[in-house]
């Protein structure tokens, strides 16, 4: 697996240069990983994400956090296992309160990675959520839509990264973008590429942006937007994208 990874993220390197309006990238990436069938993909108008980063309501994550929290000051002595045992145990149904759903919708939706930085980290895994919706509203606003594979796909990673590590630091920005990836990656995404090159999409622009943001860190909102942007669009970008 190591070698996959050296193998593909040497192909995402290299392919950068050359990958611009022809995304020539797929082709480095269909031969690395042997895919036999023709890869479709989907016009970049009609394909949006379902199953990357998506907008989280504050007022409903912060609930959330709380009764974390709760569970920690009822029950001290509660290792991080317990707690993580207690919230899935919780939120494994629907009820039928709105706020419930919310809250399960939520916690269902992260890897368990994630929700044991949530039960670790708790205040810091607000400011990743703020984090995260400035990426999907800004992308949102760079480009309309919030795609999968694509330039808005590597550009929304950017920013998120750039800004997690302005409200947490780059180490902790790093421990919550790469928990973000540990989910199934058998098969293929909707855009026919495999949930592989997605992962190794997604870490790859996590770092990129999180030096960008390390670089920038007094930049506002829309200033590391401006930012992020300019720079996927440069020739000497480092970001990677799957197709057009």
């Amino acid at each position: 697996k190591v070698l996959y990874r050296l193998s593909l993220m040497s192909v995402l390197r290299k392919g950068r240069k050359k990958m611009r309006k022809k995304s020539l990238l797929i082709l480095g990436l269909v031969g690395c990983l042997s895919v036999i069938s023709p890869v479709t993909v989907l016009a970049e108008s009609n394909l949006q994400s379902k199953t990357d980063l998506v907008w989280t309501s504050p007022t409903i994550f912060k609930e959330l956090i709380r009764e974390i929290e709760d569970i920690k000051k009822e029950h001290p002595v509660y290792t991080e296992d317990d707690i993580l045992r207690i919230m899935n145990e919780r939120h494994a149904t629907t009820h039928d309160e709105e706020d419930a759903k919310g809250i399960i919708d939520i916690w269902n939706a992260l890897t368990e990675s994630e929700k044991k930085l949530c039960i670790r980290y708790p205040f810091d895994a607000l400011k990743v959520n703020t984090a995260k919706n400035i990426a999907t509203n800004q992308t949102e606003i760079k480009f309309g839509r919030n795609g999968l594979g694509d330039k808005s796909d590597a550009f929304r990673h950017g920013i998120w990264n750039a800004e997690m590590t302005i409200l947490i630091g780059k180490e902790k920005a790093e421990l919550f973008a790469t928990a973000h990836e540990d989910k199934d990656i058998t098969g293929t995404e909707s855009d026919g590429f495999p949930k592989t090159a997605h992962r190794d999409m997604d870490l790859h622009n996590n770092e990129i942006g999180r030096n960008l943001g390390e670089k920038n860190k007094d930049a506002s909102e829309d200033e590391m937007a401006d930012i992020i942007y300019q720079d996927l669009y440069s020739e000497a970008t480092e970001f990677v994208w799957l197709h057009e």
